[in-house]
């Protein structure tokens, strides 16, 4: 999927998703997050980029580390863009601006910054050497890079077990390994590679969160259709099915979920590395 394709996926029915399951997935995703701001040490009045911003709950977290620093979110999703506005005028956090653009080619406004920093938004590009490079150029000097991405496909059944069950029913091809995907930088010598060629030194892995919290309280037809309708390739099959091929699609899901429900919590693996780097000096 070209980040054109990208583009488009995350502006119309999946980017429409998270959006409407915006809280859910926060609260899935909240210690992944944080698990990659923590080592970053971030300091008052630094400036800090967030790539792939989402609805903007890591970037309302960096701009109160780093305030009265400016923080700018830039992500490819107009709907989860104006989520992110929302919540940050809610909130009424005002050293907080988020942008539309793509990483990989754009330059945004703010540069150049202190600190770049991404959960799970850097794996998706179709040239991530190219990207990479960019983001590097963004970064003053010695700048700090943090992002967290996912370990390969056996480590995170929380993501294969549903994305796998639904595809199987939908009728989609397996993924190329090649292509942008949630598990496009799980090699972490090949990301170590791509890093250092970009312009980044001290590049280091480590071992993030292990299990994902994935509901406390959703009945688990809802929780399949949420978790099936927030992928990117899963979710465009399932809202162009017809009604029986939905319908069959969430049940093999829901009953994957099932074998993982304790009380009122679904929990699965969910392996992930924390990436750091400095931009070379």
């Amino acid at each position: 999927m070209t980040n054109r394709e990208q583009s488009a996926v995350w502006n119309e029915v999946v980017g429409d998703a998270w959006v409407r399951h915006a809280d859910r997935f926060d609260a899935t995703l909240e210690p992944f997050g944080a698990a990659a701001i923590t080592p970053l040490a971030l300091r008052r009045a630094e400036r800090v980029v967030d790539i792939g911003c989402g609805a903007g709950s890591t970037s309302l977290a960096l701009a109160a580390a780093v305030a009265p620093g400016p923080v700018v979110g830039i992500d490819l999703s107009a709907p989860m863009l104006a989520e992110a506005r929302r919540r940050a005028e809610a909130k009424r956090i005002d050293n907080v601006t988020f942008v539309g653009g793509d990483a990989q080619t754009d330059t945004p406004v703010g540069a150049p910054f202190d600190v770049a920093y991404s959960r799970f938004g850097v794996m998706f590009f179709d040239d991530p050497a190219a990207a990479f490079a960019n983001i590097a150029g963004w970064l003053v000097p010695s700048g700090r890079l943090g992002f967290i991405c996912f370990k390969p496909p056996a480590a995170n059944p929380f993501i294969t077990g549903p994305v796998m069950t639904a595809a199987s029913v939908l009728g989609l091809a397996p993924p190329d390994p090649a292509a942008p995907s949630p598990f496009a930088l799980a090699d972490a010598d090949r990301t170590h590679a791509l890093l250092t060629a970009a312009g980044f030194t001290d590049v280091s892995f480590h071992d993030g969160p292990t299990e994902a919290v994935l509901t406390r309280d959703e009945d688990t037809q809802v929780l399949a259709q949420r978790l099936i309708e927030q992928h990117p390739v899963a979710g465009v099959a399932l809202a162009g099915a017809s009604d029986d091929v939905r319908a069959r699609a969430v049940a093999a899901t829901a009953a994957v979920l099932d074998e993982h429900r304790v009380g009122d919590e679904v929990r699965m693996g969910a392996g992930t590395w924390v990436v750091l780097a400095h931009r070379a000096a």
